[in-house]
Order: C-alpha cells, then structure tokens, then sequence
C-alpha cells in the first residue's frame, strides 16, 4: 500500500514539470552579433549584424562556405522605440546574449545617445559589458557590411576581435564596454573611445576590398562628447598605455628613416603633486627594443637616446593637442584625483583640473635596446 502510494505521488509531480515546451531551436533565432547606435533627423537609429554561425563551422570543413552577413536597421524617436521596431521585421525571435560590439555614431555621441543606450543595456538581462565598444565617422551600415580578409567571417575582425591585431601594433587600445562606463560615470576621468575608419589597401580578385582599422579617437568628458582626433595627434597616449604590448617607432631625420624600433615590455608611471595651489607631474617610462632596421652607422648609446627624444617629443605633442581641444588626453586629472582627492577637490573647477603647457615638469624616458641589430651595430 505504501508503495503504490509512493508511486502515485510521483506520478502527479511528473505533472508540474514543464519539460521543454517553452524552449526554442536555436537554428530559428537570430543572433546579434554587432550593434550600432546612430542620430538621424531627430530619430534614434538602430543597426545591429547578423551572422549565420553555421557558415563558422563549415569553415573548418573540406568545403568551405563563405559566411553571410545580414545588417537589420530601425529608428524611433528613443532608442528603445527603435528596438521595438527592429523586432517588427525580424522574422524571428532576437537573441542579444552574443552581441559582441557597439558602434556609436560621431552624431549618436554628439546627441547624448550614449544615455539611452546605457540605459536599455543596464535594464535587460541579455546583454554583457564585455563587449567592445567603438565609435565611427563612416556609415554604421557599410562598417558592418565590411568583410575580414581571407573568407574569415567577421568575427574575426578589427571589429569583433581588435585584441588580436593590437598584440601586434599597439597604437588606439581597444576599449570595453565596462571601462567605458566606468569612465564616463568617473568625474576625473576622459573616456577616449577607439573609431574605426574603412580603409582602402586590399583588394580581392583584383577588386577593391576595404578594411575596417582603428584610426583615431572620440572622447566625451562629464558626460559630454568633446570632439575627435585622428591617430597623428595620438602617438603619445600608448607611452602611457597599461594594455601597450607591442609597438613600433620610426627614427627620422630630414624625411629619411635612421632606425626603425620595436617597443615592449614598456613600464610607466605618473607621480602628481601639488605646489602653492598648482597640480604638476613628473613622469616615468622604461621600455625595451628591438631594431629590425637601421639605415644609418649610429651607436647603440646615440640610438636609445634618439629613441627617448621622439618618445618625449610624442607625450609632449598628444599633451599639447588635448589642451587646445580643452582635454586631458594624458588622464593626468585622474591621478590627482585618485592618488590626492582632497586636493583634486581644491583645484577643479567644473569637474575639470586646471592645466597648462608647464604642469608636465619632467618626462624621464629609458630605453634599452636588447637584440635584433645589436650585431650589425658592433660592426659599424
């Protein structure tokens, strides 16, 4: 009797189990891989990217499939309103769990999107802060319509993966969605959000074939979008640069290369201190170098301090060029604020630290140049 009693009690439990009757296939849904924000006319305008991830596995088969990629576009008088709408022409149901990047429009962050969309992402649950986050003066549309090379699929490229070729050329450092927001909500700190451009240089069975590269920066302070500069005015900012890996240097005289330097291992500090109500800063680099060319019958000592001069010639110039745009390129206001933050609150002024072409008193630069050249140096 107690056992058929135990029977029938588990049998009515069976009952309330749902199962999977609410699941979906994953085949029926549509992944979003990239979203981007833009302001046009008055509207918020979405855009997000599409793949079809069984083009990746069939890459890795003896019959490769060159990967589709689908731009879906809405727009709405909020950035929500837009999402609402996209869902309207979907075909099928959104899923936002694999978004991997957002793409901000120069006019998206000159009409303070950046809020809404902040907004949206902190509300659903879907959507991760480890994605990267970018900005661009082109076309959101024909950014994510431009393909990686080789038949890759766009995963793998200066969009979704901008770690793999900044390991190698450490110019603009990638940003995450995180650091972002962690910038922007920081009164001492100028987020200097990466842009990409699409770039002329490949072409594919003798055609044109654009790529995507990182070529300069937007930056928004207090909330505020402050302008953007290309990569010219910016070789100073991977000096300072914790993510710096790896990164080259040009040695010139009258338009001629002397030297060209691989820089590594590059160890930085900035020590803030304030003097009769002044904030002023020493700072301190070292690094390592290779030299894969030399052009010129200079020795080793000459070269590392050739090599120190353009690293202080290029810290000083990003520095400078922030100050005529009103912005702290270097974050030199954020070491006073967290390193002495009774005295940032003295100094600021609007959320702001007063600065000056003087405040940078000394930039002490040591480079060691550890192999590739030293032979044929010996020999001159």
């Amino acid at each position: 009797m107690k056992l058929t009693r135990n029977i029938l009690f588990i049998m009515l439990l069976s009952l309330l189990l749902t199962g999977c009757w609410g699941s979906k296939e994953i085949e029926h849904m549509i992944y979003v891989n990239s979203i981007g924000a833009d302001y046009v006319n008055n509207k918020a305008v979405l855009y997000v990217q599409v793949i079809n991830f069984s083009g990746i596995a069939k890459q890795e088969s003896a019959q490769p499939k060159v990967q589709k990629t689908y731009v879906g576009k809405a727009e709405g008088d909020s950035f929500e309103e837009a999402l609402f709408k996209l869902y309207a022409t979907s075909q099928q149901s959104i899923a936002w769990s694999h978004v991997k990047t957002i793409v901000f429009s120069e006019a998206a962050l000159q009409h303070g999107l950046v809020n809404e969309v902040l907004d949206v992402w902190d509300r659903y649950y879907e959507f991760r802060y480890t994605v990267w986050t970018m900005a661009t003066k082109d076309s959101i549309e024909k950014v994510f319509n431009t393909k990686s090379t080789s038949e890759l699929s766009v995963l793998y490229s200066q969009l979704n993966s901008p770690l793999q070729p900044y390991s190698q050329s450490s110019i603009i450092a990638p940003l995450y969605l995180y650091e972002f927001i962690r910038r922007w909500n920081d009164a001492g700190q100028t987020v200097l959000l990466p842009y990409l451009k699409i770039a002329p240089g490949w072409t594919e069975d003798n055609k044109p074939s654009p790529k995507l590269k990182p070529d300069g920066i937007c930056m928004l302070k207090n909330k505020q979008f402050k302008g953007c500069l290309d990569h010219r005015y910016l070789l100073g900012l991977r000096w300072l640069e914790k993510k710096t890996e790896r990164t080259p240097l040009e040695i010139k005289r009258d338009n001629s290369v002397l030297a060209m330097f691989v820089m590594t291992k590059i160890r930085s500090s900035i020590k803030p201190q304030v003097t009769d109500g002044k904030a002023s800063f020493n700072i301190k680099i070292s690094m390592q170098g290779t030299l894969p060319q030399l052009n010129s019958r200079l020795k080793q000592k000459k070269l590392e301090e050739l090599a120190a001069q353009q690293v202080k010639k290029q810290i000083m110039g990003t520095y400078l060029k922030g100050l005529e745009i009103g912005v702290d390129l270097l974050g030199l206001s954020d070491k006073v604020y967290r390193e002495i933050p009774d005295e940032w609150k003295k100094l600021e002024e609007g959320g702001n630290l007063p600065l000056d072409k003087n405040s940078i008193t000394a930039i002490d630069v040591n480079v060691k140049l550890m192999s590739g050249g030293i032979a044929k140096i010996k020999q001159h």
